[in-house]
Protein backbone atom coordinates (compact mmCIF):
# COMPACT_ATOMS: atom_id res chain seq x y z
CA UNK A 1 0.00 0.00 0.00
CA UNK A 2 1.36 3.43 -0.89
CA UNK A 3 2.27 6.31 1.17
CA UNK A 4 -0.22 8.94 0.13
CA UNK A 5 1.98 11.47 1.35
CA UNK A 6 4.92 10.61 -0.82
CA UNK A 7 2.37 10.70 -4.07
CA UNK A 8 1.88 14.18 -2.83
CA UNK A 9 5.72 15.00 -2.10
CA UNK A 10 6.32 13.34 -5.68
CA UNK A 11 3.62 15.91 -7.41
CA UNK A 12 5.26 18.48 -5.83
CA UNK A 13 8.25 17.96 -6.58
CA UNK A 14 7.83 17.82 -10.61
CA UNK A 15 6.02 21.22 -10.05
CA UNK A 16 9.46 22.85 -8.05
CA UNK A 17 11.66 20.94 -11.29
CA UNK A 18 9.58 22.30 -14.03
CA UNK A 19 8.92 26.01 -12.23
CA UNK A 20 13.34 26.11 -11.88
CA UNK A 21 13.86 24.76 -15.07
CA UNK A 22 11.52 27.72 -16.41
CA UNK A 23 13.39 30.28 -14.61
CA UNK A 24 16.84 30.41 -16.20
CA UNK A 25 15.95 30.98 -19.63
CA UNK A 26 19.55 30.71 -20.92
CA UNK A 27 19.11 27.00 -20.49
CA UNK A 28 16.09 26.33 -22.91
CA UNK A 29 17.29 25.47 -26.22
CA UNK A 30 14.30 27.50 -27.74
CA UNK A 31 13.60 31.09 -28.00
CA UNK A 32 10.05 30.81 -26.83
CA UNK A 33 9.75 34.51 -27.51
CA UNK A 34 10.72 34.13 -31.46
CA UNK A 35 8.34 30.80 -31.79
CA UNK A 36 5.77 32.15 -34.23
CA UNK A 37 7.73 33.80 -36.91
CA UNK A 38 6.88 32.19 -40.33
CA UNK A 39 3.31 33.65 -40.82
CA UNK A 40 1.40 30.49 -40.64
CA UNK A 41 -1.71 30.62 -39.17
CA UNK A 42 -3.41 28.26 -36.70
CA UNK A 43 -6.17 27.36 -34.45
CA UNK A 44 -6.34 26.65 -30.72
CA UNK A 45 -9.11 24.39 -29.49
CA UNK A 46 -10.70 26.29 -26.25
CA UNK A 47 -13.56 23.78 -25.52
CA UNK A 48 -15.77 20.76 -26.80
CA UNK A 49 -19.53 20.83 -26.62
CA UNK A 50 -20.92 17.59 -26.20
CA UNK A 51 -20.03 14.10 -27.10
CA UNK A 52 -18.46 13.97 -29.95
CA UNK A 53 -19.88 9.81 -30.49
CA UNK A 54 -22.35 10.04 -33.58
CA UNK A 55 -25.23 7.60 -33.25
CA UNK A 56 -25.95 5.12 -35.99
CA UNK A 57 -29.01 4.59 -35.21
CA UNK A 58 -29.54 8.30 -35.15
CA UNK A 59 -27.33 10.52 -36.83
CA UNK A 60 -29.38 13.36 -36.52
CA UNK A 61 -29.23 13.13 -32.76
CA UNK A 62 -25.85 13.45 -32.84
CA UNK A 63 -24.39 16.91 -32.37
CA UNK A 64 -21.27 18.86 -30.73
CA UNK A 65 -19.63 21.86 -31.14
CA UNK A 66 -15.85 23.44 -30.59
CA UNK A 67 -14.53 26.59 -29.65
CA UNK A 68 -11.18 27.81 -31.27
CA UNK A 69 -8.58 30.75 -30.85
CA UNK A 70 -7.31 31.72 -34.07
CA UNK A 71 -3.56 32.63 -33.86
CA UNK A 72 -1.44 34.44 -36.46
CA UNK A 73 0.80 37.21 -35.88
CA UNK A 74 -1.17 39.57 -37.38
CA UNK A 75 -2.92 38.63 -34.40
CA UNK A 76 -5.87 36.11 -36.62
CA UNK A 77 -6.81 39.34 -38.50
CA UNK A 78 -5.63 38.52 -41.36
CA UNK A 79 -7.12 34.32 -41.44
CA UNK A 80 -10.15 35.01 -43.45
CA UNK A 81 -11.87 31.57 -43.01
CA UNK A 82 -11.47 27.90 -41.85
CA UNK A 83 -12.69 24.70 -42.76
CA UNK A 84 -13.23 21.24 -42.11
CA UNK A 85 -12.80 18.53 -43.96
CA UNK A 86 -14.30 14.94 -43.15
CA UNK A 87 -13.11 11.24 -44.15
CA UNK A 88 -14.02 7.67 -42.78
CA UNK A 89 -12.55 5.11 -41.51
CA UNK A 90 -14.94 1.87 -40.89
CA UNK A 91 -15.03 -1.82 -40.80
CA UNK A 92 -17.66 -2.21 -43.42
CA UNK A 93 -16.85 1.09 -45.92
CA UNK A 94 -14.35 3.80 -46.15
CA UNK A 95 -14.54 7.32 -47.13
CA UNK A 96 -12.45 9.95 -48.58
CA UNK A 97 -11.95 13.70 -46.90
CA UNK A 98 -14.89 15.93 -48.09
CA UNK A 99 -15.95 19.07 -47.43
CA UNK A 100 -17.88 19.59 -44.48
CA UNK A 101 -18.45 23.12 -42.95
CA UNK A 102 -16.54 26.41 -43.68
CA UNK A 103 -16.74 29.53 -40.97
CA UNK A 104 -15.76 32.51 -43.08
CA UNK A 105 -14.20 35.67 -41.23
CA UNK A 106 -17.95 37.15 -40.42
CA UNK A 107 -18.67 34.60 -37.63
CA UNK A 108 -15.28 35.20 -36.13
CA UNK A 109 -15.81 36.53 -32.75
CA UNK A 110 -13.18 39.05 -30.78
CA UNK A 111 -13.52 39.82 -26.90
CA UNK A 112 -10.19 42.05 -27.36
CA UNK A 113 -7.37 39.08 -27.85
CA UNK A 114 -7.10 36.63 -30.58
CA UNK A 115 -10.62 36.11 -32.45
CA UNK A 116 -12.22 33.06 -32.03
CA UNK A 117 -14.68 30.95 -33.98
CA UNK A 118 -17.55 28.63 -32.69
CA UNK A 119 -17.84 25.45 -35.69
CA UNK A 120 -20.72 23.29 -35.20
CA UNK A 121 -20.74 19.32 -35.95
CA UNK A 122 -24.00 17.12 -37.00
CA UNK A 123 -24.06 13.69 -37.44
CA UNK A 124 -26.21 14.09 -40.52
CA UNK A 125 -24.33 16.45 -42.19
CA UNK A 126 -21.40 14.33 -41.57
CA UNK A 127 -23.10 11.58 -43.21
CA UNK A 128 -24.58 13.65 -45.89
CA UNK A 129 -20.90 15.07 -46.35
CA UNK A 130 -19.57 11.49 -47.33
CA UNK A 131 -22.37 10.51 -49.42
CA UNK A 132 -22.54 7.38 -47.66
CA UNK A 133 -25.26 5.06 -46.27
CA UNK A 134 -25.57 4.79 -42.30
CA UNK A 135 -26.81 1.66 -42.24
CA UNK A 136 -23.36 0.39 -43.72
CA UNK A 137 -21.56 2.39 -40.58
CA UNK A 138 -20.28 -0.19 -37.33
CA UNK A 139 -19.75 0.56 -34.15
CA UNK A 140 -16.13 1.49 -33.60
CA UNK A 141 -15.74 3.47 -36.82
CA UNK A 142 -14.72 6.58 -36.66
CA UNK A 143 -14.89 9.92 -38.83
CA UNK A 144 -11.63 12.12 -38.99
CA UNK A 145 -11.44 15.51 -39.28
CA UNK A 146 -9.24 18.65 -40.30
CA UNK A 147 -9.15 21.99 -39.72
CA UNK A 148 -7.38 23.98 -42.83
CA UNK A 149 -7.32 28.21 -42.06
CA UNK A 150 -6.78 30.58 -44.83
CA UNK A 151 -4.90 33.92 -44.93
CA UNK A 152 -2.87 36.19 -48.10
CA UNK A 153 -0.03 33.46 -47.54
CA UNK A 154 -2.21 30.34 -48.20
CA UNK A 155 -4.30 27.36 -46.79
CA UNK A 156 -2.63 25.37 -43.85
CA UNK A 157 -3.27 22.56 -42.02
CA UNK A 158 0.14 21.11 -40.96
CA UNK A 159 1.83 21.90 -37.74
CA UNK A 160 4.93 23.68 -38.95
CA UNK A 161 8.29 22.08 -38.13
CA UNK A 162 9.84 25.19 -36.66
CA UNK A 163 7.61 24.96 -33.55
CA UNK A 164 5.75 28.31 -34.45
CA UNK A 165 2.42 26.76 -33.83
CA UNK A 166 2.77 22.89 -31.68
CA UNK A 167 -0.47 24.32 -30.19
CA UNK A 168 -2.41 23.84 -32.95
CA UNK A 169 -5.21 21.52 -32.72
CA UNK A 170 -6.21 20.75 -36.70
CA UNK A 171 -7.06 17.25 -36.03
CA UNK A 172 -9.65 15.00 -34.01
CA UNK A 173 -11.84 12.37 -34.63
CA UNK A 174 -15.13 11.12 -33.63
CA UNK A 175 -16.78 7.39 -32.72
CA UNK A 176 -19.93 5.57 -34.06
CA UNK A 177 -21.73 4.24 -31.52
CA UNK A 178 -25.25 3.33 -31.36
CA UNK A 179 -27.53 4.77 -28.23
CA UNK A 180 -30.49 2.91 -27.69
CA UNK A 181 -33.03 4.35 -26.13
CA UNK A 182 -33.73 1.78 -23.09
CA UNK A 183 -30.48 -0.51 -21.97
CA UNK A 184 -29.81 -4.13 -22.55
CA UNK A 185 -31.13 -6.42 -19.97
CA UNK A 186 -29.22 -8.41 -18.21
CA UNK A 187 -25.52 -8.99 -16.31
CA UNK A 188 -23.23 -6.44 -17.11
CA UNK A 189 -19.22 -6.25 -15.95
CA UNK A 190 -17.08 -3.41 -15.41
CA UNK A 191 -13.48 -4.00 -15.16
CA UNK A 192 -11.59 -1.96 -13.34
CA UNK A 193 -7.50 -0.83 -12.62
CA UNK A 194 -5.41 1.38 -11.06
CA UNK A 195 -1.97 2.09 -12.36
CA UNK A 196 -0.45 3.32 -8.63
CA UNK A 197 -2.39 0.28 -7.21
CA UNK A 198 -4.07 1.89 -4.30
CA UNK A 199 -7.72 1.72 -4.93
CA UNK A 200 -9.65 4.25 -6.84
CA UNK A 201 -9.72 7.89 -5.90
CA UNK A 202 -12.35 9.68 -7.91
CA UNK A 203 -12.86 13.41 -6.55
CA UNK A 204 -10.12 13.72 -3.74
CA UNK A 205 -6.58 12.43 -2.83
CA UNK A 206 -8.14 9.79 -0.29
CA UNK A 207 -11.13 8.79 -2.26
CA UNK A 208 -14.40 10.77 -2.59
CA UNK A 209 -17.01 7.86 -3.25
CA UNK A 210 -17.82 5.92 -6.27
CA UNK A 211 -15.80 6.28 -9.53
CA UNK A 212 -18.73 5.44 -11.66
CA UNK A 213 -22.12 5.68 -11.34
CA UNK A 214 -25.20 4.73 -13.18
CA UNK A 215 -28.78 6.42 -12.89
CA UNK A 216 -32.27 4.30 -13.93
CA UNK A 217 -35.35 5.70 -14.86
CA UNK A 218 -37.44 3.43 -12.57
CA UNK A 219 -35.23 5.65 -10.15
CA UNK A 220 -32.49 3.42 -8.57
CA UNK A 221 -28.85 4.14 -8.57
CA UNK A 222 -25.60 1.88 -8.88
CA UNK A 223 -21.93 2.86 -7.52
CA UNK A 224 -18.79 1.37 -8.50
CA UNK A 225 -15.49 1.28 -8.17
CA UNK A 226 -12.39 -0.08 -6.39
CA UNK A 227 -11.94 0.43 -2.43
CA UNK A 228 -9.85 3.31 -1.35
CA UNK A 229 -7.66 1.98 1.62
CA UNK A 230 -7.78 5.66 3.04
CA UNK A 231 -11.40 6.45 3.86
CA UNK A 232 -14.44 4.29 4.04
CA UNK A 233 -15.55 4.31 0.99
CA UNK A 234 -19.43 5.00 1.48
CA UNK A 235 -20.83 3.09 -0.91
CA UNK A 236 -20.44 -0.87 -2.11
CA UNK A 237 -17.00 -1.03 -3.54
CA UNK A 238 -14.86 -3.94 -5.25
CA UNK A 239 -11.93 -5.08 -3.53
CA UNK A 240 -8.66 -4.75 -5.05
CA UNK A 241 -6.29 -2.40 -4.96
CA UNK A 242 -4.73 -2.78 -8.52
CA UNK A 243 -7.69 -4.32 -10.11
CA UNK A 244 -11.28 -5.43 -9.61
CA UNK A 245 -14.32 -6.51 -11.21
CA UNK A 246 -17.84 -5.59 -11.02
CA UNK A 247 -21.43 -7.28 -12.01
CA UNK A 248 -24.16 -5.53 -11.97
CA UNK A 249 -28.21 -6.59 -12.96
CA UNK A 250 -29.62 -3.84 -15.62
CA UNK A 251 -33.45 -4.96 -15.79
CA UNK A 252 -35.35 -4.75 -18.55
CA UNK A 253 -37.34 -1.76 -20.13
CA UNK A 254 -35.42 0.87 -18.49
CA UNK A 255 -33.22 3.59 -19.84
CA UNK A 256 -30.20 5.06 -18.07
CA UNK A 257 -27.39 7.18 -17.84
CA UNK A 258 -23.51 6.05 -17.19
CA UNK A 259 -21.51 8.70 -15.60
CA UNK A 260 -17.60 8.73 -14.59
CA UNK A 261 -17.24 10.60 -11.48
CA UNK A 262 -13.58 12.10 -11.76
CA UNK A 263 -9.28 11.15 -11.61
CA UNK A 264 -8.25 13.16 -8.97
CA UNK A 265 -4.77 11.37 -9.36
CA UNK A 266 -4.59 10.05 -13.42
CA UNK A 267 -4.25 6.47 -12.74
CA UNK A 268 -8.01 5.42 -13.04
CA UNK A 269 -8.57 2.91 -15.82
CA UNK A 270 -11.98 0.90 -16.94
CA UNK A 271 -13.70 -1.67 -19.71
CA UNK A 272 -17.57 -1.99 -19.69
CA UNK A 273 -19.05 -4.96 -21.35
CA UNK A 274 -22.92 -5.29 -22.42
CA UNK A 275 -24.98 -8.60 -21.64
CA UNK A 276 -23.80 -10.45 -24.73
CA UNK A 277 -19.83 -9.99 -23.71
CA UNK A 278 -19.58 -6.88 -25.99
CA UNK A 279 -17.31 -4.19 -25.34
CA UNK A 280 -19.69 -0.65 -24.82
CA UNK A 281 -17.11 1.52 -23.01
CA UNK A 282 -13.70 2.56 -22.05
CA UNK A 283 -11.62 4.79 -20.02
CA UNK A 284 -8.27 5.91 -19.54
CA UNK A 285 -6.28 6.72 -16.84
CA UNK A 286 -6.56 10.65 -16.71
CA UNK A 287 -10.06 11.02 -18.31
CA UNK A 288 -12.05 13.94 -17.00
CA UNK A 289 -15.08 13.80 -15.27
CA UNK A 290 -18.44 13.20 -17.34
CA UNK A 291 -21.12 11.15 -19.17
CA UNK A 292 -19.78 7.61 -20.51
CA UNK A 293 -21.26 7.10 -24.03
CA UNK A 294 -22.02 3.40 -24.29
CA UNK A 295 -21.47 1.67 -27.75
CA UNK A 296 -24.34 -0.72 -28.40
CA UNK A 297 -24.01 -1.85 -32.14
CA UNK A 298 -23.21 -5.41 -30.86
CA UNK A 299 -25.51 -5.93 -27.99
Amino acid sequence: MKNKFLKTILALSAICIAFYSCKDDDTLPIDFDDLINTGVPFASEITTNGSTNVNKLDPGSSSFSKDYQLVSPAGGTDISKVEVYVSLTGQNINAAEALLATADASSFTATGGYPEVNISYDGAAIIAALGIDASNLEGGDTFNYRLALTNPQGTFSDVSANFDNQSADHTFSSTVVCDSPTLPAGDWVIDMQDSYGDGWQPTTGNGGGAGITVTLSDGSTIEIGLCTPYEPPGYACTTGLSSGSATITIPANVSGDWTFNGDFWGEMSFQIYGPSGSTVATGTAGASAGPIALNLCNE
